[in-house]
């Protein structure tokens, strides 16, 4: 692995801290995680992963800030190269097919940054008219297509499946994609990530949902976990055998936060503490193309291993904690056996 050299952004009231080497493993480490996951470029050993960002979006439908399609291919290798120089090997891509979701895109910039990238299948928070009017079997079976044929008349598949809820409760059409993509995991051992809005405890329907289908909760990742610092949710989610993704830290520099990003990493070290470095992901939630997010969030995909990481080893975070969570965990989560 190579060793990050950018240098950290200042911030006003964030801790300066070293780039982080986080992603060197341990040299007694034995772990060698088996099954393939599914990239863009096409099947991969999961023990090649290496250091993975488990909830990015290398484009959505905001791309057109950098104009043509070309800007776009540009910005995008740009970025992805500057995060394989800090370390990083894989991205999880969870931008669905209704949020501009282009798999030829991910491939093409895939290929030219050598960043390995896993799309996904799936659906975001606002169903389109035309997957409301389908039934549950029917959405399965596209989950399905994408996963073991391809996407969009192409032979490029789905390593995971992705699908949303806004709050605590589910709405109905909510209810039936997720009912669809518990299936279709179950089908094909592909494992699910979802949104969730934490600070109302949605994780927790959406587990019971899974659990009423028959998911087994180690192959469900629930995100944006640590929108919250409520320990007991937390923790309650990670007993009953579910990977939290701690892939929003960076809201914590948004004006207004009521969680500062060093809150939301010191919960993660209180979970880690509680025995959990196994169920847990790290990720930024990066969008190309959102300048928005980009003002609150310059260092885009970097911010895990620039600020997150760095922050978490000076408050007591083993490297070996550190190390199971960025390597050890996606390769046993993604790889697929069946």
């Amino acid at each position: 692995m190579q060793a990050a050299a950018a240098t950290v952004l200042a911030v006003s009231a964030a801790p300066v801290v070293e780039p982080s080497k986080a992603y060197a493993a341990p040299s007694d480490s034995k772990a060698e995680p088996v099954g393939i996951v599914q990239t863009v470029q096409g099947p991969l050993a999961a023990s090649k992963l290496g250091f993975t960002l488990t909830h990015e979006h290398v484009g959505n439908s905001s791309m057109e800030a950098y104009g043509s399609r070309a800007n776009c291919v540009a910005k995008a290798v740009e970025k992805l190269k500057e995060a394989r120089a800090a370390g990083i090997d894989t991205v999880v891509d969870v931008t669905t097919f209704d949020i501009g979701r282009d798999i030829r895109f991910r491939e093409e910039v895939s290929r030219k940054s050598c960043m390995q990238i896993v799309a996904c299948t799936g659906q975001h928070l606002f169903a389109p008219k035309s997957l409301n009017a389908r039934s549950i079997q029917e959405i399965t079976d596209l989950f399905v297509r994408e996963i073991e044929r391809g996407i969009d008349d192409t032979d490029l598949r789905a390593g995971v499946i992705k699908v949303a809820s806004r709050a605590g409760a589910m709405t109905p059409a909510e209810e039936k994609v997720f009912r669809a993509a518990a299936r279709a995991s179950k089908a094909t051992d592909v494992p699910i990530q979802t949104h969730t809005n934490s600070r109302l405890r949605g994780g927790e329907k959406q587990a019971d949902l899974f659990e009423a289908e028959g998911v087994n909760p180690a192959r469900v990742s629930l995100g944006h976990s640590d929108d919250t610092d409520d320990l007991e949710y937390l923790l309650g989610l990670l007993k009953r055998g579910y990977t939290l993704g701690m892939d929003h830290t960076f809201w914590g520099l948004a004006p207004g936060a009521t969680l500062p990003w060093q809150r939301r990493a010191e919960c993660i070290k209180q979970v880690v503490d509680a025995g959990f470095a196994q169920k847990l992901f790290f990720s930024n939630d990066w969008v190309l193309g959102d300048t928005a997010r980009e003002k609150i969030n310059p260092e885009g995909m970097l911010f895990t291993v620039h600020r997150t990481i760095p922050y978490l080893k000076q408050i007591g975070v083993t490297q070996r904690d550190l190390h199971t969570i960025t390597i050890v965990n996606p390769a046993r989560f993604f790889g697929r056996t069946g």
